[in-house]
């Protein structure tokens, strides 16, 4: 029978086009920003800095050196890595105005990276304070003199050329991409930036609630765990570009200290059981859908951990863990390329666009290339085609996960009428062949095998719970009996030593006096459940004897090893406090031990006996003792 499918053909190369037509006009725009920076000038190669090693200068230390106590940067970036020390830096900014009839220019000092915790600048004009600034991560955002998103200052209106001190210091990369700008282009480049930033962020909320129609339509997590990855990229380069803690927690500082890595680290864990879905992997390799799995557990596991540890700690693990991550994705997807999972070219193109502009801006961070662009920006282009490809790779997989649930629904109906066909003629046959009394053989026979099944079963819960103690849970006096004589056999036929312990809580009457008869139940429970965790062979069985008395029975034990299992078990009774309510009661157990190979012609009860008076010994030589006798030559240990 051939199977048919409603669904259209899917032409797998106009996505293609789609996406360099999306590129093309990422491209414009991108460049279209960033070539309209008209910037007075950036500070950059030729600044003067101090590595801050012991967190030693003051502002006064700093303005007394000469220029010859600085480092001269030589490379066009400001950047330092993760030092986790101050760094002091110092530049000249040349007067406003050129002459007294001149207009002054208003100017702006503008720090292009929001991931700062601490920021200190100080304006001074022939050594004196015109003006400085206090800004940061670790100070709320109201406190901004300028309420922008990156770092911005209002440089003072001087005579004569201002003199420019940072003090930077921050657990993360230490970046400072500093210019100088006019303040009417800087407001022109602002709105651009802006609007950039705003058709970004737009495409991604579109893309994020479409989706979630989507999960909501059809019930298919993919589009909710996609939704899911759109929306926390969103947040963490938000985050990157600052606009998170201007707009959605400007008062939370140990919050903003950790959003970049947390919501970074909550975007991997999505990328992960995205690719683990789409890919398919439990279905076309097994062994790539585990380490998925493990990968996902992980990045739980360092999630909440990035709540706990310090940012000196985690900042150094969060490169590592990402590259990890990635590094699955990528595996994954060419080694299901490679198998034939068509899907995975696709979402191998998408991870592709967002990982090479990931890696170049990353050479730029570390000073190793310069390019024409912001590194922010074309994270945002290649985040924007990864997400557009990723979202027609998501279109793809569901339509071909649908294709084959299309398939094995015809293939379910067509087996199912043949059964049905199938079971016509076999009833039919029946019918023909077999007289009525058979059938209600049959049908009796079945009700008594039920009947028979049910009365056993009900018989097994009747006897274990004959041999249950009902207090405590642990076996009764009953089962202890019967297990006695069974051992006691055992070891006169095998020649193996059998052991009993008794044990009897001291002065348990007194704690009834003292406390009531619910606590010492609480006492015998807690006594019983120390027992039952004692033991750790299956053979060994823990028994209440009668109210506050137990019993052991250790198969295969010999004397030294019955007595350090009660010494063993008395230590662990007497450390512990029982609490029940607002009493505390503490408890001391007495034990005797008797350990012997049973002979033919010995009395069956002569080991529990001798580890009775054993017992009644240790409580009269003054209880919470353990000691042991031989069965035969009765020897006291």
């Amino acid at each position: 029978m051939e199977l048919t499918s409603p669904r259209l053909k899917f032409n797998e190369n106009w996505p293609i086009a789609m996406v360099c037509v999306f590129a093309l006009l990422m491209i414009v725009s991108v460049t279209f920003v960033a070539t309209s920076s008209a910037f007075i000038s950036e500070v950059a190669k030729g600044t003067l800095y101090i590595k801050d090693s012991q967190s030693s200068y003051d502002l006064k230390e700093i303005i007394s050196l000469v220029d010859s106590d600085w480092e001269v940067e030589r490379s066009d970036r400001l950047s330092y890595g993760m030092p986790a020390i101050p760094y002091w830096f110092k530049f000249s900014i040349p007067s406003q105005s050129s002459s007294e009839n001149s207009r002054p220019v208003n100017q702006l000092l503008e720090l292009d990276y929001a991931l700062l915790d601490n920021v200190d600048i100080w304006f001074l004009e022939e050594d004196q304070i015109v003006g400085e600034y206090h800004v940061g991560d670790t100070l709320p955002f109201e406190q901004r003199g300028l309420k922008s998103e990156k770092f911005v200052f209002a440089v003072p209106q001087s005579k004569s050329d201002l003199t420019v001190i940072i003090k930077a210091s921050t657990t993360g990369n230490m970046n400072l991409p500093l210019r100088i700008w006019d303040e009417q282009q800087y407001a022109i480049y602002n709105g651009e930036r802006n609007l950039a930033l705003g058709l970004f962020f737009g495409f991604l909320a579109a893309m994020a609630l479409s989706n979630l129609f989507f999960f909501v339509t059809t019930g298919s997590v993919m589009f909710l765990t996609y939704s899911m990855y759109v929306i926390f990229i969103g947040i963490t380069l938000a985050t990157y570009h600052g606009i998170s803690f201007k707009f959605l927690w400007p008062d939370s500082v140990w919050f903003q200290s950790r959003s970049a890595t947390l919501f970074g680290t909550i975007t991997l864990l999505m990328a992960t059981l995205f690719s683990d879905q789409i890919l398919n992997a439990k279905k076309h390799s097994p062994t790539v859908h585990r380490l998925f799995k493990i990968s996902a557990w992980t990045i739980l596991f360092f999630i909440v951990v990035r709540l706990i540890l310090p940012n000196e700690l985690f900042n150094p693990i969060f490169p590592v863990l990402l590259c990890l991550g990635l590094s699955l994705v990528l595996f994954a997807s060419v080694y299901l390329l490679r198998k034939g999972v068509k899907i995975a070219r696709f979402y191998l193109l998408a991870w592709s666009a967002l990982l090479i502009t990931g890696f170049l801006a990353s050479l730029e961070s570390a000073n190793m290339i310069k390019l024409a662009y912001p590194s922010h920006y074309l994270l945002i282009f290649g985040a924007s085609i990864e997400t557009f490809l990723l979202a027609f790779a998501l279109a793809i997989a569901y339509s071909q996960q649908r294709d084959e649930q299309f398939k094995t629904q015809e293939l379910a109906l067509l087996e199912e009428r043949m059964a049905r066909e199938s079971q016509d003629e076999v009833l039919k046959l029946k019918e023909q062949t077999q007289e009525e009394l058979e059938y209600k053989v049959q049908e009796r026979t079945l009700e008594l095998e039920i009947t028979l099944r049910e009365l056993s079963d009900t018989n097994r819960e009747l006897e274990q719970q004959t041999l249950t103690d009902a207090l405590t849970g642990i076996r009764n006096r009953k089962h202890f009996d019967k297990k006695y004589i069974a051992e006691v056999r055992r070891s006169r036929r095998e020649q193996t030593e059998l052991a009993i312990v008794m044990l009897d809580i001291d002065n348990f009457k007194k704690i009834n006096d003292a406390h009531g008869h619910i606590v010492g139940d609480e006492v015998i429970k807690f006594v019983a459940s120390a027992l039952k965790q004692s033991l750790k062979r299956t053979t060994d069985d823990a028994c209440r004897y009668g109210g506050e008395e137990f019993a052991l029975i250790l198969p295969n034990t010999d004397l030294k090893g019955a007595t350090l299992v009660a010494e063993r078990l008395r230590e662990m009774i007497e450390s512990e406090v029982i609490e029940f309510e607002d009493v505390q009661v503490k408890v001391t157990i007495s034990a005797g031990v008797c350990s012997s190979v049973m002979l033919a012609n010995e009395d069956e009860n002569a080991l529990l006996e001798q580890a009775d008076k054993a017992l009644y010994e240790a409580k009269r030589a003054g209880r919470n003792q353990v000691i042991a006798h031989c069965l035969k030559s009765r020897d006291t240990i």
